[in-house]
């Protein structure tokens, strides 16, 4: 313990910067202020990895660059030098995100005799076959649906709503197998599934919805034993996928159910109502054996609301001509570091790569991404997303612990980890608009080191 190495990136300066390191000394006058303490022998929930989602739109994007776009985005999104991404979400069917409305059965037919997932090779399973094979050969892989087809559901349409009609309970599970074979056919290993997207939202684009007694039973009673009988007992079940302000409600009451509860290996949950970190904590705290899963996050192309920006400690700020600001990476910072601290295992963002107008999308729901294609004039745009992300998805490496710490000040957003080969990694965000010294403690030594986390910057430290 001699040094601390340090990456940071700041507003108006350099991403990802090398810092000269910072020498341990001496704690001699047994410090008291302005310390950062971490506790390295007092670790929490073990981290699994970072990732984005695979969608049809980042697919159509990655086709339209050429051969050599095309590598270098595969190596921004999966290689240690970029955002180090393991594992990967998709939609089983279409999405917002997709070229347009289908089902891999459109036409009724309940014994699903003409399933074929046909529709996604042009673009999504090279994409996906791609991305596995830049990430090593092993990519961790979630399919989440976002609606049946639509003569399973209660308003005939795969938009808008409705919900899947109760007799098409045992039919839409085998649904789920047919699609996890037919991908396993493909060469992709699903391991993650999540019964519904965003079960309480009825959106314009593909939507279903679920109360929580519904996908309790849809799980408990169709899903879970469809798997098991289809010898597909690797493949997890997450269950909610939706806002974290209603993640601990929806848990416990499929949780009371113990059947429910095995059939269960996570809780997933989105970003887009708020914090509630408490609720994650929540969840960790009554349901320690179960994986947290923060399964979707962005933002609008266009706007970032006041209510937004004022959590990342910024003035409301909008995007521009593909280029996002500087403070639409805090807020991502903001989200990671209390979603980690609450106890989340695994972090995915939504498309790895759109266009510059923050698609396509079939419904006109554009939204910005952590690396934007201008496929016209063949450039790839990092987006501060991009670099926030990787001040924790490249250092926090699969299979790290979060560490204990303490802070002198709620203005340093903090988070710590040791990983498996023993480095301290630890995350530093300032937002305001000031320069605010502290000074690392080592827990169990009486080392030090005087830092400084400058304005408007985000900071790694490794020691």
């Amino acid at each position: 313990m001699d040094n601390i190495k340090i990456f940071r990136s700041k507003k108006g300066g350099k991403w990802l910067e090398e810092l000269p390191s910072v020498p341990f000394t001496d704690d001699a006058d047994n410090r008291e202020t302005n310390l950062i303490v971490i506790y390295d022998d007092i670790t929490y929930q073990t981290i699994h990895g970072f990732g984005g989602a695979l969608t049809e739109a980042s697919a159509m994007v990655w086709s339209d660059m050429t051969a050599e776009n095309r590598k270098k985005l595969m190596e921004y999104i999966f290689s240690e030098k970029g955002l180090n991404y393991n594992c990967v979400r998709n939609s089983i069917g279409a999405c917002d995100f997709s070229r347009g409305q289908y089902s891999y059965c459109d036409e009724k037919d309940e014994t699903l005799s003409g399933f074929s997932i046909a529709e996604d090779r042009k673009y999504t399973l090279p994409f996906i076959k791609q991305a596995q094979t830049a990430a090593g050969g092993k990519l961790t892989v979630m399919s989440s649906p976002w609606s049946p087809p639509a003569w399973m559901k209660t308003n005939g349409n795969m938009l808008r709503g409705g919900k899947l009609k109760r007799e098409y309970y045992p039919v839409w599970a085998d649904y789920f197998v047919k699609y996890i074979n037919a991908c396993e056919t493909e060469g992709i290993a699903v391991d993650y599934v999540t019964p519904q997207n965003e079960p309480q939202a009825t959106q314009t684009w593909e939507s279903c919805v679920y109360s929580d007694e519904e996908e309790k039973i849809f799980v408990r009673d169709f899903l879970a034993p469809a798997l098991k009988a289809a010898g597909l007992l690797s493949v997890k079940i997450a269950i909610w996928d939706h806002n974290k302000e209603r993640a601990f409600e929806r848990a416990r009451h499929i949780f009371a159910d113990e059947k429910a509860r095995d059939a269960v290996s996570a809780i997933a949950f989105h970003w887009y109502s708020g914090d509630h970190f408490e609720n994650l904590a929540l969840c960790r705290q009554m349901f320690p054996e179960k994986e947290l899963i923060s399964s979707e996050s962005c933002l609008g192309v266009n706007a970032m609301s006041a209510d937004m920006a004022a959590r990342a400690g910024g003035a409301a700020v909008k995007g521009e001509n593909g280029v996002s600001p500087y403070e639409y990476g805090e807020f991502y910072a903001h989200d990671i570091i209390g979603g980690l601290n609450a106890g989340t295992n695994r972090y995915l963002d939504w498309n790895v790569i759109l266009d510059r107008r923050g698609g396509p999308n079939h419904v006109g729901n554009f939204c910005c991404a952590p690396i934007i294609c201008d496929t016209e004039n063949q450039n790839i745009l990092l987006q501060p997303a991009f670099y926030f992300i990787s001040h924790f998805s490249r250092f926090i490496t699969p299979g790290s612990k979060r560490a204990a710490f303490s802070k002198f000040s709620a203005e340093l957003e903090t988070t710590a980890f040791i990983t498996k080969d023993g480095k301290r990694v630890a995350v530093i965000m300032n937002s305001s608009g000031k320069d605010i010294p502290f000074t690392f403690k080592a827990s169990g030594a009486k080392k030090i080191a005087d830092c400084t986390a400058e304005a408007k910057s985000i900071y790694t430290f490794i020691y």
